[in-house]
């Protein structure tokens, strides 16, 4: 069955329906030019290609790879994973011999995909000549089998030798140039495409033959033969078979782009006649995956048409080097693609669109909630129509819903886009002026189809027109006030319409970023929100503002909470995490993207905080001050310089004293570590000069915001008064305490550490600026003073006795005194609790592995993480003291928990000076098991 009309820019259009094959050859040769002039990019870009095309088919295609020699012996396969090395010279005889050897060996249908990006580098013609002539000769031998050269041009290579090339088979190849290594990928992998899944077809028409490709359902034709009435003709493929060819009566959008995608212009002329006749074809059908696709078409169409003008416009001024010819020649093959090419897409995102649009039954759901909507619901509609009428159509909402199951109405809006909004939403689009205007989908993309004619007639008068700064400011439409409309954003008005704008959400965010419809992806429901806020911000205070701010906040609101593209885009604790800590502020967004999402929660007191201290944070980052550290230390230790005094007891040797009085003197430690204990050993003290921390300085930290520029910004004053808030709500309830506290975190580190918090950054801040705290007290660490304090600890006879020895003579958990005491710990010897003591060593070893003695944490300072023995220690002596249960009930309780990286077994300290008795604090990883350490 066939069909045809005439079309309005002259021939006829012949549409024959024909069988799908999902392939059609796959006896297909790769010839590669892997001369020296290919290495680098060029041939990593080719075995790119080649790759993904085996990966994707897993077939062994043949591959010819030629410079003055030719490899024949290889498949694609070879370059899974080595790339084909590029050297030497370019012998085309080499290559053409080779081929015309194979084929008189393999007398078959073959398609060859020939590449090159060169020259004949033989010093005469004379050899290449006869090669040719020599494989002309074996192909015309085989008149009846299918032989075709396809050609992909890189560089310097010659305009006529290359048609030529294509034109070696029984049947025309197609020609593709790259001017950029990069572009070769796309071109081979458009060529080997087409070469796999288009047939060539030919129908005969009053004596007159006619040829096409296709590797759809349907073929096309443009045929200069007068048709009338219906006919029988003849449809040649790889059989020869008669169909009816009858009129087309329902000419439809679909069939006239399809027919004009078909149509080459000659000359400059010839190419404004077609982008005429393109903007006369308005998508006005019913079904909205055809209207898609002819909107793709004519884009396609018009880009193409943009090339033409510019390489006629080189011709025209005298600009022809081999290059241009090159580039005209691709170019008429390039509607040959046009089908492959759509369904494929250069673009991945989209790609991706389409195919999820192919597969998904729009229409057939948006026509089930239509049905779905009983005679109460519609009267709800009904009630509504007074306020929502479509400015240009005069359809109200009942009508529209009624009448359409895929339109909804929207609000018309003026904005500047950039290129940076294809790839970066809530960077690249920016509100210039919001209207009153309410218009249907359908009625702006038909508007906005007219207005672009004219500025494409510019464009083909020698206006440089196409780029996105351009059309932000002609590219538009009139509204009810005569003002200008590139855009617009849906109204939520009932549920039954938010509906259908959730299912077409993909297709009017792809047009509002883009200006693509299938150029959607989930990032721009972030950068909604950032529109919603200037527009928010840009509404005067009317009744009817209020009205239409309403039903997009509604719009929003429904984004935020039920997308499933917005929570993998944005994350679903993103904003948890933004409000919880300055580790969860480090994104990339836009601050009015956390403060819209607090507002369309309800929840605007909790992220108004968090949003100041973030620009504060962002205003530090990027200005860079010098006299960070001077505030650091402000902030921490005040204008006074007060320093540490410490009062030291006596040293005094254990075997002299009550064994009791000693324990009793760290269980009084262990409670309140303002009581000295007993000294064991010799201590030295070397923190006379040590600052104190300072109690919180409000009257500075004002001042330092007021020097530094960093009043609360006007995104948060205007989004407080749009909440009918008190725009000082911030200064009002600033807590200055918790204020320095973030001050210092986002000072002290460009990204604040896991590890460090709001309890702990005065003590890591200190550190930092005076060194460690626990270094204040330097202890004679002899063999004989570690001695002494391993037996104090081991020989307690309380718990708190125990936890206050470890306090003070392992602060860290880790050195010398630290280790000896796990090795007696877990020594055989003293495996038995000590003489006249309720504890043993098993309970010792399950207060240092849970950090926990009583209801008391044995270290506070080590609260979040938990102890991983070092790899000297032998896991089944500690299961066996400890007990297999309960060891195990200690790792489930532990597992997930921080660790500070254990070291080698042997105590030799790294390149760093990182060791077993000096760990690297930031090194951390999650407990596994005490079985399994990193």
């Amino acid at each position: 069955m066939a069909t045809y009309f005439k079309t309005p820019f002259g021939p006829y259009y012949v549409e024959a329906k024909v069988a799908k094959v999902e392939s059609t050859n796959n006896n297909i040769i790769c010839c590669v030019d892997v001369s020296g002039s290919m290495s680098g990019a060029p041939i990593k870009n080719v075995c790119e290609v080649l790759r993904d095309i085996y990966n994707r088919t897993k077939i062994e295609y043949p591959l010819f790879s030629y410079n003055t020699v030719t490899n024949t012996t290889t498949t694609i396969k070879s370059v899974e994973k080595t790339d084909l090395v590029a050297s030497g010279g370019t012998s085309f005889s080499s290559i053409f011999n080779a081929i015309k050897d194979h084929l008189l060996k393999n007398v078959k249908p073959t398609t060859f995909i020939f590449m090159t990006d060169g020259q004949d580098s033989e010093p005469n013609g004379l050899t290449l000549k006869k090669s040719i002539e020599a494989l002309k000769l074996a192909i015309s031998a085989m008149k009846s089998i299918s032989i075709t050269f396809h050609v992909i041009g890189f560089g310097s290579v010659d305009d006529s030798f290359l048609n030529k090339v294509r034109e070696f088979g029984t049947k025309h190849g197609l020609l593709k140039y790259s001017t950029q290594s990069a572009e070769l990928q796309n071109n081979f992998n458009d060529m080997f495409e087409y070469a796999t899944s288009s047939r060539e077809f030919s129908i005969k028409i009053n004596g007159n033959t006619y040829t096409s490709s296709s590797n759809d359902e349907t073929v096309g034709f443009l045929v200069n033969d007068v048709l009338e009435g219906s006919s029988e003709i003849t449809l040649k493929s790889d059989v020869e078979s008669k169909i009816m060819l009858e009129p087309l009566n329902n000419i439809r959008s679909i069939h006239m782009v399809k027919a004009l995608n078909l149509m080459s212009p000659e000359n400059e002329e010839s190419v404004r006649e077609i982008l005429t006749h393109l903007h006369s074809i308005i998508p006005t059908d019913s079904n909205l995956m055809e209207r898609l696709e002819v909107e793709q078409i004519k884009r396609e169409i018009n880009d193409r048409m943009m090339e033409y003008i510019k390489i006629f416009t080189q011709i025209k001024m005298g600009q022809v080097p081999e290059q241009v010819k090159l580039k005209l020649s691709a170019l008429r093959h390039d509607a040959t693609f046009a089908n492959s090419q759509r369904k494929k897409k250069l673009d991945l995102r989209v790609n991706r669109n389409v195919e999820y649009f192919q597969k998904t039954d729009i229409s057939g759901i948006l026509d089930g909630y239509k049905k779905n909507i009983d005679q109460q619901g519609w009267e709800k509609i009904k009630e509504q129509k007074a306020a929502w009428v479509c400015t240009y159509s005069s359809d109200d909402i009942y009508k529209m819903m009624r009448k359409a199951a895929d339109n909804i109405l929207c609000l018309g809006i003026l904005i500047e886009r950039n290129e940076e909004a294809i790839t970066s939403p809530t960077k690249g689009l920016n509100l210039i002026s919001v209207s009153n205007t309410i218009i249907s989908y359908d009625s702006f993309i038909a508007a906005m189809s007219f207005a672009k004619k004219e500025e494409d007639k510019k464009q083909t008068e020698g206006i440089n027109y196409g780029d996105f700064s351009r059309i932000n400011d002609t590219y538009c439409v009139v509204g009810a006030m005569h003002e200008k409309i590139n855009a617009v954003i849906p109204l939520y008005i009932n549920y039954e319409h938010m509906k259908r704008i959730r299912i077409l959400e993909g297709i009017w965010l792809g047009y509002l970023f883009t200006l693509d419809s299938y150029g959607y992806d989930k990032n721009q429901e972030i950068g909604l929100l950032k529109l919603l806020y200037d527009i928010i911000i840009s509404r005067t205070e009317t009744t009817r503002n209020k009205q239409i701010l309403v039903e997009l906040e509604k719009v929003c609101h429904f984004i935020i909470t039920e997308s499933v593209g917005f929570k993998s885009a944005y994350g679903e604790t993103t904003y948890d995490n933004f409000v919880a800590s300055i580790h969860g502020r480090n994104s990339t967004y836009n601050l009015c993207i956390p403060l819209m999402i607090g507002y369309l929660k309800n929840d605007i007191k909790n992220v108004v905080m968090p949003v100041y201290y973030e620009y504060i944070r962002q205003c530090f980052c990027t200005r860079k001050d010098t006299d960070t550290t001077d505030i650091i230390k402000r902030l921490l230790y005040g204008s006074e310089n007060k320093t540490m005094t410490i009062v030291t007891n006596e040293n005094v040797d254990y075997n002299q004293d009550d064994p009791d009085y000693v324990e009793k003197s760290f269980i009084q430690y262990f409670h309140d570590e303002m009581n000295k204990p007993i000294q064991l050993i010799s201590e030295v003290f070397t923190g006379q000069n040590r600052k104190l921390i300072a109690e919180t300085d409000i009257d500075y930290i004002k001042s330092l915001l007021s020097s530094k520029s960093l009043s609360v910004p006007i995104e948060i004053k205007n989004m407080l008064k749009y909440c009918n808030m008190d725009e000082n709500y911030v200064e009002d309830n600033i807590d200055y305490d918790d204020m320095r506290k973030e001050l210092l975190m986002m000072l002290s580190f460009g990204i604040v550490p896991a590890h460090v918090n709001k309890s702990n950054i005065y003590h890591v801040a200190d550190e930092k600026s005076q060194g460690s705290s626990s270094n204040l007290i330097k202890l004679d660490l002899t063999p004989e003073n570690i001695r002494v304090v391993t037996y104090k600890i081991t020989n307690t006879k309380t718990l708190e006795g125990f936890g206050g020895l470890m306090r003070k003579y392992c602060p860290e958990r880790h050195g010398e005194i630290f280790t000896e005491v796990i090795k007696s710990l877990l020594s055989s010897s003293v495996s038995q609790q000590c003489e006249g003591s309720s504890i043993s060593n098993k309970d010792k070893l399950i207060a240092l592995l849970t950090n926990q003695v009583g209801y008391s944490p044995l270290y506070n300072n080590l609260r979040d993480f938990c102890w991983q023995p070092l790899k000297d220690v032998d896991i089944n002596v500690l299961r066996q003291i400890v007990g297999v249960k309960e060891l195990k009930k200690i790792e489930d309780d532990n597992s997930g928990k921080k660790v500070v990286h254990c070291y080698r077994i042997s105590n030799k300290e790294n390149r760093h000076g990182y060791g077993n008795y000096y760990p690297n604090m930031r090194n951390i990883f999650k407990f596994i098991s005490y079985s399994q350490r990193q």
